[in-house]
C-alpha cells in the first residue's frame, strides 16, 4: 500500500500512464513539486508552462497596458519556484479576457485553437446553437445577423456556414485617392465601420442582430486601420442596442500603431496603452496568432468575463470548451505544441514594440511608394500588412467587367512568368457573381501583396515591382478567367478550378462605337462630369455623319487616300490639356470629315472640301446661338479655292465647354503649293479680319526655313474674344532659337522654360532637331493686339523610340517642373485610357506634347493622342524631314507619289505635322 504524497494533490493524478513520451521525471517526493511535474510535463497534456505563460501574456497584452508583469521572463530564465507557480500561474483571476485558477474551470473564457479560423468556427457554431436554444425556450425569433466593417474570407464563411446572415458597412470612400505626400502625416482610417449606416440598419431590424464585429485592421478593406473614435462609437452603438461587440483582432498591433501615428490625442500614448483602451470596449475577440502573434501557428477565442455576452448566454463558456476539446484537443493546448505556445508568447510582446511596428509598416509603405513611382495604381494610403493593387485602375481602358475575373488572370500571369504569388481580393474572392446588385457595387477589385515579416529585402521588393510593371505594360493581353469547378463552394478561392480565357486583341464595332468608348474612359481619366462627357460623345455623333457607323477595319489601305489627323491614320485624334500646378484638365477631339467611298478614286481634295463645308454648316445650324460663321466666310475662299490641293481641306475640333460645346476649324494654308502662297494667304486673312498688325509681329520674325502650316479660327459668336491661331514649323531649329522667337513675340514667354521643355522631351538634346519639325502656335484676339499667346509643340513620336520612352521623358519633365501629383496621375490615366498594346510597341499613342505659357507664370501641357485604331504603318518615317522648303510635300520623302494629279500622297501620317490646338 502506497501512502506517498504523489497519489493526490488538488485532484491531479501523477500516474505515468497519462504520458506516453517518456519525458516525465521520476516521481516527486514533495507535494509542492507536483506543480512542476504537471507544468513541465509533455506539451500535449496537462496545464503545461506554455499554457500558463500564454494565459498571463494575454492579460499583459490586452488588459494591463504599460503595467505588464512579464511572467514568462522568470520561466525562460529557469528560475520559477513552486511558490511562483502557486502565486503567479494558478492564481485566481476574473473579470477580464482570461480567467485564472478555479474561475477558468467554472467560467472558461479563454480558448486555444490551432489557427484563427478555428476560433471563428468555435464562436459562430456555438453561438448559433445557444441563440437558437434560448429563442426556442422563450418562443422568440433568434437573432441571425452579424454586422461588420468587413469580414475576412474565413470569418464570413464560418459565420455563414453556421447560419448567420452577413451585413457589411464599411466607411464610404475606400477607393478614393489619397495624396502620397501625406502618407507620413495623415490617415483617414478607411477601415472604419460606417456608424450611420449601421445604426439605420439596427433601427430597421430591431432584435435581429446577434453580434457586431470590427476587423482590425480591416482585411476586407485592404488592411485599412480603424480609429479609436470609431471603435468607441461602435461600442456606444452596441450598448444602446444591447448587442455584443467583438473584434477580429488578427492585426490589432498594426491598428494600434496607426492610432498612435495619426489619431489626435494618441501620439504620446504607448502602443500597450492604446491596445488596452481598444480592447476595453469589446466583449470578446478572435485572433490568429500567425498574424500579430508572430507565431507559425495558433489562434484564440477570448470572452470578457461577466459582461453582456457571457451574461446573456449563460454557460456558453462551458459549451465552447466542450467543442474545443471535441475538435481541437485539450483546452490547455488546443492542438498547439508547447514550443508553439511559447513562440506566441514571445511574438505578442515583440509585435507591440513601436520600433518593430515602425519598421514593419515602413517596409509596406516603401513597397507602395515604389509601385506608385512606376505608375502602378494602388489603394492608398497603404495599410499595415500588405499593398493592394487597385485593379479597376490597373485595367483602366481595357473594358474588363467584374465577372471576367481579370484580376485572377493577373495573379496567374504573375505566378507563371515571375514566380510571385499574390491573392485576388475582389469579384472572384468575394463572389461578386453570386451577390445581388446592391451588394455587387460594394465589392472592391483588389489584388493583395501581403509582406512577410522579417523576410523580404529591398531586392525582393524591387523584383516584385519590376514584374508588376511589366505586366501592367501588357495588361491588355492578360487573360480573363472562367470558373470550371467549384463555383458554389464556400471559400472557393482555395480549391475551385479555373481556366484562362484569352482576350481578343482587336477593335470591335464602328468608328462611333470606339470613339464613344474612348471618350468615356478619357472623361473619367480627367475628372470630366457626366454632362460634359455626354456632350463630347454627342459631338462625335454629330461630326461623324454616316461614316461613323461603318465598322473599323482591321487594317487600313495606305495605297489610297488616308486621313492624317492622327499618326496612325485614324480619322480623329484626342488632346488633353493639363495645368502643371493644379491638375485641372480639358479634353478635346479633332476630326476630319471623310469623303464618300464612291469618290475615293476621284478628286479627293474637292470631296474633302465639300464635306468640310457641309460639316461646318451643320455645326452652325445646330448651335446657331453660340457659333458664328462670319469670320469663316470672310476668309473661306483663301483656304478653300475652286481647285484645292493638299493633304486635307479643313479639320474641326470640339471641346466640352461650361456653357456648351466649343468648336474650331483648321484650314490648310498649303492648298496652293509653296511657302510664299501660304504666307500670302495668312497675311490676307489677317487683313480681312482687321488684325493685320497682330500678324505683323510674327511675320517679321520668320526665317526662310519657317513655314505656316495651319490657320485656325474659333467658331465663336464673340469676335473680340474668339481666337485666330497660326502654326509655324521650324526646320532644323534649336531649342534656343525657338525660345528666342517666343521671347520677342509673346509677352508671357519664359525662354528658360521653353528650352527645358524641349531638352527634356528631346532626351537631353537642345537641337538642332532635324527630323520632324518643331512647331510654334501663336494665338491672337482682337481684344488684345500685340499680345499673342505662345505655345511650343514637340513631335515626341519622331524623337522617342516608343510610348514607353515618351512616358519616361514626360515623367522626367513633370519631376523637373515639380508638377502637381494630380497632374501626373491624370497624364498616366489618360495614356491608360487609350492604350491598346504595350507601350514599347508601335504605333505610338503620343503624337505631340505642347507647352503653353500664360500670364502669371501659368503653364499648361497638352498631349495629342492617337486612338490607335490601326496597327503600325509599314515604314517608320519618324526620322525624316517631312516638309520641303515650301512647307509642303506632295509625296513620300523618298520622292514616290501616288501618280494622281490632285497633289495627294499615300504617305504616312508622320510625314506632316498633325493639327495642334
Amino acid at each position: 500500500m502506497c501512502n506517498g504524497p504523489h497519489v493526490r494533490c488538488y485532484g491531479l493524478n501523477s500516474s505515468p500512464f497519462l504520458f506516453a513520451t517518456g519525458l516525465i521525471p521520476h516521481y516527486p517526493k514533495r507535494i509542492s513539486a507536483l506543480y512542476e511535474l504537471v507544468i513541465r510535463g509533455d506539451e500535449s497534456y496537462g496545464r503545461n508552462w506554455g499554457y500558463y505563460c500564454l494565459l498571463d501574456t494575454f492579460r499583459d497584452i490586452f488588459e494591463r497596458g504599460d503595467d505588464r508583469l512579464y511572467t514568462f521572463h522568470t520561466i525562460l530564465a529557469g528560475m520559477p519556484t513552486s511558490e511562483f507557480y502557486r502565486s503567479k500561474l494558478v492564481k485566481p483571476y476574473s473579470g477580464g479576457f482570461v480567467n485564472g485558477g478555479p474561475h477558468q474551470l467554472a467560467r472558461p473564457n479563454f480558448f486555444i485553437v490551432p489557427q484563427g479560423r478555428c476560433a471563428e468556427f468555435l464562436l459562430f457554431t456555438t453561438l448559433k446553437d445557444v441563440i437558437s436554444e434560448v429563442a426556442l425556450a422563450k418562443n422568440e425569433t433568434a437573432p441571425s445577423i452579424v454586422i461588420s466593417n468587413g469580414f475576412f474570407d474565413t470569418t464570413g464563411a464560418n459565420a455563414a456556414a453556421a447560419g448567420f446572415e452577413l451585413q457589411t458597412f464599411t466607411q464610404p470612400g475606400l477607393t478614393d485617392p489619397f495624396p502620397e505626400h501625406l502618407y507620413e502625416t495623415q490617415n483617414t482610417f478607411k477601415g472604419n465601420l460606417d456608424l450611420a449606416a449601421t445604426e439605420a440598419y439596427l433601427n430597421e431590424h430591431v432584435g435581429q442582430v446577434a453580434l457586431l464585429l470590427i476587423t482590425i485592421t480591416n482585411n476586407w478593406a485592404a488592411g485599412q486601420p480603424v480609429s479609436m473614435a470609431n471603435i468607441r462609437g461602435t461600442a456606444e452603438l452596441a450598448r444602446r442596442h444591447s448587442i455584443p461587440l467583438f473584434f477580429d483582432a488578427c492585426r490589432f498591433a498594426e491598428n494600434a500603431w496607426f492610432i498612435h501615428a495619426f489619431e489626435a490625442g494618441y501620439a504620446d500614448k504607448s502602443i500597450p496603452e492604446i491596445v488596452q483602451e481598444m480592447f476595453s470596449y469589446v466583449d470578446g475577440f478572435t485572433i490568429s496568432l500567425k498574424k500579430d502573434g508572430l507565431s507559425n501557428m495558433g489562434g484564440a477565442l477570448c470572452l470578457r468575463d461577466e459582461t453582456l455576452f457571457t451574461q446573456r448566454y449563460e454557460g456558453i463558456g462551458l459549451r465552447l470548451k466542450e467543442r474545443q476539446i471535441l475538435f481541437y484537443g485539450n483546452d490547455s493546448y488546443g492542438g498547439m505544441s508547447g514550443r508553439d505556445l511559447m513562440a506566441a508568447v514571445a511574438g505578442l510582446y515583440e509585435v507591440t514594440k513601436e520600433p518593430y511596428l515602425r519598421s514593419r509598416i515602413g517596409q509596406v509603405r516603401s513597397f507602395a511608394q515604389r509601385l506608385q513611382a512606376n505608375g502602378i495604381p494602388i489603394l492608398s494610403p497603404p495599410g499595415g500588412h500588405a499593398v493592394y493593387l487597385e485593379m479597376n485602375e490597373f485595367f483602366y481602358g481595357c473594358d474588363r467587367q467584374p465577372g471576367d475575373f481579370a484580376s485572377v488572370g493577373f495573379t496567374l500571369e504573375l505566378l507563371k512568368e515571375y514566380g510571385i504569388r499574390a491573392a485576388e481580393a475582389g469579384p472572384f474572392g468575394w463572389q461578386w457573381d453570386k451577390q445581388p446588385p446592391e451588394k455587387q457595387k460594394e465589392i472592391p477589385n483588389l489584388v493583395r501583396f501581403a509582406v512577410p515579416r522579417h523576410v523580404f529585402s529591398d531586392e525582393h521588393i524591387n523584383y516584385t515591382v519590376t514584374a508588376i510593371k511589366q505586366l501592367y505594360n501588357r495588361r491588355h493581353t492578360i487573360p480573363n478567367v472562367e470558373i470550371t469547378r467549384g463555383r458554389d463552394m464556400r471559400l472557393r478561392h482555395f480549391s475551385c478550378g479555373m481556366k484562362p480565357v484569352p482576350v481578343v486583341q482587336r477593335v470591335a464595332g464602328s468608328y462611333l462605337d470606339e470613339a464613344t468608348r474612348q471618350i468615356v474612359h478619357l472623361s473619367g481619366a480627367v475628372g470630366l462630369d457626366d454632362a460634359r462627357r455626354d456632350q463630347l460623345a454627342s459631338m462625335f455623333e454629330l461630326t461623324m455623319d454616316d461614316w461613323g457607323k461603318a465598322p473599323v477595319p482591321e487594317a487600313i489601305d495606305t495605297s489610297k487616300w488616308v486621313s492624317h489627323v492622327s499618326n496612325d491614320h485614324s480619322p480623329f485624334e484626342y488632346s488633353v490639356a493639363i495645368d502643371q500646378k493644379t491638375g485641372e484638365a480639358e479634353l478635346r477631339f479633332l476630326i476630319e470629315a471623310q469623303p464618300s467611298k464612291d469618290g475615293e478614286e476621284g478628286d479627293v481634295a474637292l470631296q474633302l472640301q465639300e464635306k468640310a463645308l457641309q460639316l461646318t454648316a451643320k455645326i452652325a445650324n445646330k448651335y446657331s446661338k453660340s457659333v458664328s460663321l462670319d469670320r469663316f466666310n470672310a476668309i473661306r475662299d483663301l483656304f478653300m479655292p475652286e481647285k484645292p490641293e493638299g493633304q486635307f481641306s479643313a479639320w474641326h475640333s470640339c471641346v466640352a465647354g461650361k456653357h456648351g460645346p466649343e468648336f474650331k476649324v483648321y484650314f490648310n494654308p498649303c492648298v496652293a503649293p509653296g511657302r510664299d502662297s501660304a504666307l500670302e494667304a495668312t497675311r490676307t486673312a489677317f487683313a480681312r479680319l482687321g488684325m493685320a498688325d497682330h500678324w505683323r509681329v510674327v511675320d517679321e520674325t520668320l526665317t526662310p526655313s519657317e513655314s505656316v502650316v495651319y490657320f485656325s479660327l474659333d467658331l465663336a459668336a464673340d469676335s473680340d474674344e474668339a481666337r485666330v491661331k497660326v502654326y509655324v514649323s521650324h526646320g532644323a531649329a534649336t531649342a534656343k532659337t525657338i525660345a528666342a522667337k517666343h521671347a520677342i513675340v509673346c509677352p508671357h514667354s519664359d525662354a528658360y522654360e521653353i528650352q527645358r521643355f524641349f531638352e527634356t522631351l528631346g532626351g537631353g538634346s537642345r537641337g538642332p532637331f532635324e527630323g520632324k519639325p518643331l512647331l510654334s502656335c501663336f494665338a491672337f484676339k482682337s481684344s488684345a493686339p500685340g499680345r499673342p499667346e505662345g505655345t511650343v509643340h514637340f513631335p515626341i513620336d519622331a524623337y522617342a523610340a516608343d510610348d514607353a520612352e515618351a512616358s519616361r521623358r514626360v515623367e522626367r519633365y513633370f519631376a523637373a517642373v515639380d508638377a502637381a501629383p494630380l497632374t501626373r496621375q491624370r497624364y498616366r490615366s489618360v495614356i491608360a485610357a487609350v492604350q491598346r498594346r504595350p507601350l514599347d510597341c508601335k504605333p505610338s499613342i503620343h503624337s505631340w506634347v505642347s507647352l503653353k505659357q500664360k500670364a502669371g507664370g501659368k503653364q499648361v501641357n497638352t498631349f495629342y493622342l492617337s486612338p490607335a485604331l490601326f496597327p503600325a504603318p509599314s515604314s517608320d518615317l519618324s526620322s525624316t524631314h517631312p516638309l520641303t522648303n515650301n512647307g509642303f510635300t506632295n509625296g513620300h520623302t523618298n520622292g514616290s507619289a501616288n501618280g494622281s494629279t490632285n497633289g495627294f500622297t499615300n504617305g504616312h501620317a508622320d510625314q506632316i505635322p498633325p493639327v495642334l490646338r
